[in-house]
């Protein structure tokens, strides 16, 4: 849990007063208490022979003037309703945790509940068992898949237009739906503890505010575009892959269907083992399952960064109300609170969700530079489907990743939106708690990063692309020399 000692570094309350000073003499007593010596050995005789009175101890300083139960969940009331209780961040993104739960990600009972407090996350329940059950499902794909690429990965794969993504496509794509699997069911009981700790702090920022930013419909607006447009995206990957199945025949049945679409998209599979219908519903499912899992996890990050940078935003436009309607009044020291709570969530965040944000820039990036490669190499074979189905699917991939780029990179740059108003505070408001909040802002490294090794802010976006360009300038000349 998150502790008022973790954020100020041992003070115990927010927003201490001052205290008082107590001076003391040079002979080692309080000012005022100890008897005053007077030239004359009769006087030292008389202080010798008699005991002097032991100094009283120092009183102690009085109590601060705020004392605030700093992330205490042990208070939280489910039947509480208000401050915009209906759009915290749980219960924003319940719904859309919930649906993810068809796919086994995140198997935690209380996800639509109003408290975070009823999140409940059992090792041993049938949500659990059925995400266990998923993930051995991916990875038993995952692993034909990565012997098939060790099998066909080699020099010949250069020569061939497609050979690389023939060699590796299945086993990125079905390795990074199992980590990512993994990853969720990992995140799950570090999840409830994670939503505790954050309806906490909507409860101390918020106060009597409401101010409350509004997530719900943002979640909702997010979540439709993004997986409305990964469904159409995958409608055109099924269609492009079965072009051979002639509709409004004789031969037009499901199980000629799933044949043929297994024989396009799941070839590498076939090579293993040998198709029936089983196997053809097997792989259609599995193959469903790892495309949500793809795209949620980016959804995810979209919507936890989102969290969070609107709580910045909130508490950014509080600052520049107040300075605007009582500038020489403003309580600094609790601002300074309050971004220092918001700070320690997103560290805290950063923690529990870091390797779910890496497994996300890393499929997005292979992906880019793969089909990148594919459409520089020379032109397709196939018809109109084949070439909407590449713009189509490489144009909502660039933008995903943007959008997850951006969004991220949100809470850095609200983390510092109020910077300049404290640059040019006036002499007669600025004191000590106006530098420390100051200090604390600049030095301060807000950000979300993928395992430590890259923190997501704009200046990232460029670095990303850099990197792009880079690996496809190389693979691009591999591939030339390859066919001289």
């Amino acid at each position: 849990m998150l502790k008022t000692r973790d954020i100020l570094g041992g003070d115990s309350s927010i927003g201490m007063s001052k205290t008082r000073s107590f001076k003391i003499s040079p002979l080692g007593g309080s000012r005022g208490q100890g008897s005053k010596t007077r030239g004359g050995s009769r006087s030292n005789r008389r202080n010798a022979s008699s005991p002097s009175p032991s100094p009283s101890p120092p009183s102690p300083p009085p109590p601060p003037l705020r004392v605030r139960h700093f992330l205490r969940t042990d208070n939280l009331n489910d039947d509480d309703n208000v401050n915009g209780e209906s759009e915290n961040f749980h219960r924003a993104i319940g719904p859309i945790l919930w649906w993810a739960q068809f796919f086994g990600l995140l198997p935690l009972a209380g996800i639509r509940s109003a408290s975070p407090s009823r999140l409940k996350y059992k090792r041993f329940s049938l949500r659990t068992a059925y995400s266990v059950l998923v993930a051995a499902s991916i990875f038993f794909m995952a692993t034909l898949s990565v012997l098939h690429m060790i099998r066909t990965f080699n020099a010949e794969a250069f020569e061939v237009r497609g050979g690389i993504a023939a060699a590796t496509v299945g086993a990125m794509f079905y390795g990074n739906s199992f980590f990512g699997t993994i990853a969720f069911l990992w995140l799950s009981p570090r999840w409830v503890t994670l939503q505790n700790d954050w309806r906490a702090m909507e409860r101390f920022v918020d106060g009597n505010v409401s101010r409350a930013p509004r997530l719900r419909w943002k979640f909702i607006i997010i979540s439709t575009v993004v997986l409305l447009f990964s469904l159409i995206e995958h409608i055109l990957s099924v269609v492009n892959n079965s072009v051979d199945f002639e509709w409004g025949t004789s031969n037009s049945t499901f199980p000629n269907f799933l044949r043929i679409y297994t024989a396009a998209s799941h070839a590498f599979i076939l090579e293993s083992v040998e198709y029936n219908f089983a196997l053809g519903i097997y792989i259609f499912v599995a193959s469903k399952i790892a495309t949500f899992t793809w795209n949620f996890t980016d959804l995810f990050v979209m919507l936890v960064s989102t969290g969070l940078a609107e709580r910045y935003k909130s508490l950014n436009a509080r600052v520049i109300a107040t300075t605007k309607k009582r500038p020489s009044s403003i309580d600094w020291c609790e601002f300074r609170s309050y971004y220092a709570v918001l700070s320690t969530l997103v560290k805290k965040v950063d923690n529990d969700i870091s390797p779910v944000i890496l497994l996300s820039f890393a499929n997005n990036l292979y992906f880019i530079c793969l089909q990148l490669l594919n459409g520089l190499s020379g032109p397709a074979d196939g018809n109109f489907l084949g070439y909407l189905y590449f713009f189509g699917s490489f144009t909502f991939l660039v933008a995903r990743t943007c959008g997850v780029t951006f969004l991220t990179a949100r809470i850095n740059d609200q983390s510092k939106t109020v910077l300049p108003l404290l640059y040019n505070c006036s002499s007669s408001t600025y004191n000590i708690e106006t530098q420390r909040l100051q200090y604390q802002l600049t030095t301060d490294d807000v950000a979300l990063t993928g395992l430590r090794f890259f923190s997501i802010t704009r200046n990232f976006m460029l670095a990303l692309a850099g990197a792009i360009v880079t690996y496809e300038v190389v693979l691009l000349q591999f591939n030339i020399a390859m066919h001289k």
